[in-house]
């Protein structure tokens, strides 16, 4: 089994963003090249089973914990907004479904199913250039960003960050992810983290054993702030998403 997870809004609006468009208008193009992309994505990975999973409208829990998830993030532009029931009907024409859960991102969507599939023993590729899904990755797990044509591998993790796939949670939750609006630990960058982890293994370890000096004591002083900031990064793998596998087969009887 080889199922093909798409982060739907992802793929489109990296394409409108390539497109020129007005403030109230989108590329006439767009909706035809997330189709023709969509088609070179399939046929590149041929899966076995395939899904299109779009973010749900309106604020998700992570808003309820923290009202500043995200804030400093560009909004998607309205007229996309708009759109996205006909993008969605484009990749039903495909053969592929579309799939959201209210109150919930594409990013707990997915991962929920990627964690189930990848326990049935199935293979998943996430397609997507959000960085959120590598802490997902395992030996029936896979991120592929096909703006850049790149797989990532637990090896690519650690060369790029310094850090193993798993300790990732806890790297950004100390070092600050701007695209999520987490702050981090005020003087504590990249390459103390890299340090400490490497050291320490976990944010909990840290807790635990604290090291000597300045570090130590920010740490210890931002701890609530630090939980709350793992407990947002951390994708959900627990959602009911209501579907059968059975519906996600590609090509369908009816391709």
């Amino acid at each position: 089994m080889q199922v093909l997870l798409i982060d739907a809004l992802n793929l489109i609006r990296r394409l409108y963003e390539a497109l020129p468009h007005g403030p109230d208008t989108i590329h006439p193009d767009n909706m035809d090249n997330a189709a023709h992309t969509l088609e070179r994505v399939l046929r590149l990975h041929s899966p076995s089973h395939a899904c299109c999973v779009f973010d749900s409208r309106g604020p998700t829990w992570r808003h309820e914990i923290f009202s500043d998830y995200k804030a400093n993030r560009k909004a998607t532009p309205r007229p996309l907004l708009e759109a996205l029931p006909g993008f969605s009907q484009r990749f039903q024409d495909l053969g592929i479904r579309s799939v959201s859960v209210p109150g919930f991102e594409a990013d707990d969507v997915i991962a929920t199913l990627a964690q189930g599939i990848s326990q049935r023993h199935g293979h998943v590729t996430i397609l997507s250039t959000d960085k959120g899904y590598l802490p997902l990755l395992g030996i029936r797990i896979r991120v592929y960003d096909h703006f850049n044509q790149q797989t990532y591998s637990p090896e690519s993790v650690l060369t790029k960050y310094g850090v193993r796939h798993d300790q990732l949670i806890d790297y950004w939750a100390l070092a600050g992810d701007p695209v999520s609006n987490i702050k981090g630990v005020p003087k504590i960058g990249a390459k103390t983290t890299q340090n400490l982890l490497q050291e320490f293994g976990t944010l909990d370890a840290l807790f635990e054993h604290p090291p000597e000096g300045a570090v130590g004591r920010r740490i210890l002083e931002h701890r609530d702030a630090l939980e709350l900031y793992r407990r947002l990064l951390q994708l959900r793998t627990d959602l009911t998403v209501g579907l059968n596998l059975k519906e996600l087969r590609y090509p369908t009887k009816s391709a």
